[in-house]
């Protein structure tokens, strides 16, 4: 156009008989130097150029290079470029469409590749034009707007406008084909690119697609993803489970530490789970945190549970911990203790429950006796052992353990039921009735006694015999009962009784192997020529000799012993009379500041004319020779006067 000159004749390629008034020539200016051409069935891509100076030694001459020149294998209606590829109108062509027996003139709009010679189509779209099946390729015109990046497909009857697609159109196909998995990752690559879709938008869609095909569990595990914090989105999802009756499935995905939603939700949840799975909705409650719901509305729901099922365990232990969180430590407690959970324990010293673990003390013991009795002694002073006692009187195996337990304590404690405590040995725990008869002071003696004869304790009737006194009772029931000359032996020496020892020695006169025991063992306590003037001379007893000898050998020991006691006896006399009279024979020293216990004045006297002899009594008491009412008394006055008994010696001592 500036020179007004042709600079090219670029001659058609395709066969002559596509006569033009058929077949139009399609061009189009992709940029000033760039010249598209469709012509029949024959596409061209024209770059003009310009010569440089030194090669034509003269001004710069345009040229034209044919960059991309192919044959395609439909007719082009209309031609326009597509970022750097090409956008083609097309129609099949006749010849094949008759080889193919078809009537199929539908155009076609496709997006090609070119190369030097040759093409690849990228993608194709059939049309669907009103009366396609009359037009011819001449029918049809292609237009580009590049500032809108638009297409305009003309027909005679109808006008197509056509844009590429973009991010939002490709995830709008993606969700139009039920490909939510893809439109999703669309979504999280290009999210900047969007404009239409987000994230939760396609999410719930997709949310919808999962439910309604039943796929409950992926459903709420998307929620997680895509409802994030927003409250209002997860309420609106969780009444779409709970209108399918899924919120079990959804519980424990809801949100509760980041996101706290109306409690309603949470009681909606705990709801259905109490209605159809005792264990899970136990579980959750333990889960969320008391704060996300109404703790009275769901107590009550448990209740009315309950008045059907009253002994499930499952809810009961769930009402026990919805009273723990509502701090009801009575009501937990009393539902724990009845379920037997060694959790109760725990609540006595933690919330100060001793009254009430008190009152329930047989069933603590039922228990775990072992932890009742140590909760029991740590805190003796808050649990009453009178109340306790009462609780426990008709398990009498456990009061037997309770005051038995007591009593290694402090055996001074529970003193009043310790006459209980001994018919409890006696039936349930024989083995430490008699230690416990030795070690206590608070047990009516002759109730014991009686109970003792009840249950045929025989050592512990003796030893109750021998308390009360009536040692030669007890001294027969040994011998009777347990016929055991030892331990008759051990009951005479402990007691020390004459005619305790004259009872089992005319018990033992015939008696043979008693006697030779007895001719053992008798010798510090009673005279053996006494005993043995008293055995029958007839009497065979076995083994006599070696007792005989046994006595004696015992008696030279006794005299020997005497002797060197008496030896001693009298060293010590003697050592101990000297010290004494040494003792006694030492002055005493006299101060200035002592007084007269008779005057009161100062015991030494500066004056001459009144210089008096000083009388001092091994008492340390003081006086003047003048003041002593009888010089030649040996007793001081004062001590006297007390009581004390009477003094020793006075010692003189000359002014």
């Amino acid at each position: 156009m500036e020179t007004d000159k042709a600079i090219a004749l670029i001659k058609r390629d395709h066969s002559s008989h596509l006569r033009s008034e058929l077949y139009r020539c399609n061009l189009f200016w992709k940029n000033n130097f760039t010249l598209l051409i469709g012509w029949a069935d024959t596409v061209k891509v024209c770059v003009i150029r310009t010569s440089r100076p030194e090669e034509t030694r003269d001004l710069p001459v345009p040229f034209v290079e044919i960059v991309n020149s192919f044959t395609t294998q439909f007719y082009v209606c209309g031609i326009a470029p597509y970022e750097n590829n090409l956008v083609v109108l097309c129609c099949n062509k006749e010849e094949e469409l008759e080889i193919q027996k078809s009537s199929d003139y539908r155009p076609q709009f496709c997006v090609i590749e070119p190369n030097v010679d040759d093409y690849s189509i990228v993608c194709i779209d059939m049309l669907s034009i009103r009366g396609y099946e009359k037009y011819r390729c001449n029918d049809y015109q292609l237009e580009y707007l590049q500032e809108d990046n638009t297409f305009y497909i003309v027909s005679p009857k109808d006008i197509i406008v056509a844009k590429p697609r973009d991010e939002d159109d490709h995830v709008a196909w993606l969700i139009e084909h039920k490909k939510f998995e893809k439109a999703m990752t669309a979504v999280k690559e290009n999210e900047k690119l969007l404009k239409k879709h987000t994230l939760v938008e396609v999410g719930r869609s997709y949310l919808d697609h999962l439910l309604s095909f039943g796929n409950y569990e992926e459903a709420a595990t998307l929620c997680v993803e895509i409802l994030d914090g927003n409250k209002q989105l997860w309420e609106e999802e969780v009444f779409k489970f709970a209108q399918i009756n899924q919120l079990q499935v959804i519980a424990k995905y809801l949100p509760y530490e980041t996101v706290k939603l109306e409690s309603t939700i949470y009681e909606m949840v705990l709801n259905e789970f109490l209605q159809h799975d005792y264990q899970g909705f136990h579980a959750i409650i333990k889960q969320w945190p008391s704060q996300l719901y109404k703790i009275p509305n769901v107590i009550e729901a448990v209740l009315d549970k309950l008045a059907y099922e009253p002994n499930s365990r499952v809810l009961l232990q769930a009402l026990g911990d919805l009273h723990m969180f509502s701090k009801n430590f009575d009501k937990a407690f009393n539902i724990y203790l009845k379920l037997g959970l060694p959790e109760s324990f725990d609540l006595i010293p933690d919330h100060n429950l001793f009254k009430l673990a008190a009152q329930q003390f047989d069933m603590l013991m039922l228990l775990d006796k072992d932890k009742a009795m140590k909760l029991c002694l740590k805190h003796i002073d808050k649990i009453p052992i009178d109340l306790v006692v009462k609780r426990l009187s008709k398990k009498k195996d456990l009061l037997c353990y309770y005051l038995d337990r007591l009593f290694a304590k402090d055996n001074q404690l529970g003193g009043q039921w310790h006459g209980l405590l001994v018919s409890l040995y006696a039936e349930y725990d024989p083995t430490k009735l008699l230690s416990f008869l030795k070690s206590s002071n608070y047990y009516p003696l002759q109730e014991a006694l009686e109970v003792c004869r009840q249950y045929s304790r025989i050592n512990e009737q003796v030893f109750l015999l021998g308390r009360i006194g009536n040692s030669k009772q007890a001294l027969q029931l040994i011998t009777d009962k347990l016929n055991d000359i030892n331990g008759a032996i051990e009951f005479c020496k402990e007691y020390d009784d004459r005619e305790l020892w004259d009872d089992l020695i005319s018990y033992s006169l015939d008696k043979p192997e008693f006697i030779k025991v007895l001719l053992n063992n008798i010798g510090t306590h009673v005279d053996p020529i006494v005993f043995i003037r008293r055995i029958d001379d007839k009497l065979e007893i076995p083994g006599l000799r070696d007792a005989l000898v046994n006595i004696l050998h015992d008696y030279n020991l006794q005299m020997s012993l005497r002797e060197g006691c008496k030896r001693i006896l009298v060293s010590d006399w003697f050592s101990l009379q000297e010290r004494l009279n040494k003792q006694q024979k030492k002055g005493i020293a006299v101060y200035d500041d002592y007084i007269c216990h008779a005057c009161h004045q100062k015991i030494i006297v500066k004056d001459i004319r009144q210089t008096s002899n000083v009388s001092i009594f091994y008492c340390k008491h003081m006086y003047h020779e003048n003041c002593l009412p009888d010089i030649t008394t040996d007793t001081c006055m004062t001590c006297s006067s007390q009581k004390r008994g009477p003094g020793s010696n006075s010692v003189f001592h000359s002014n």
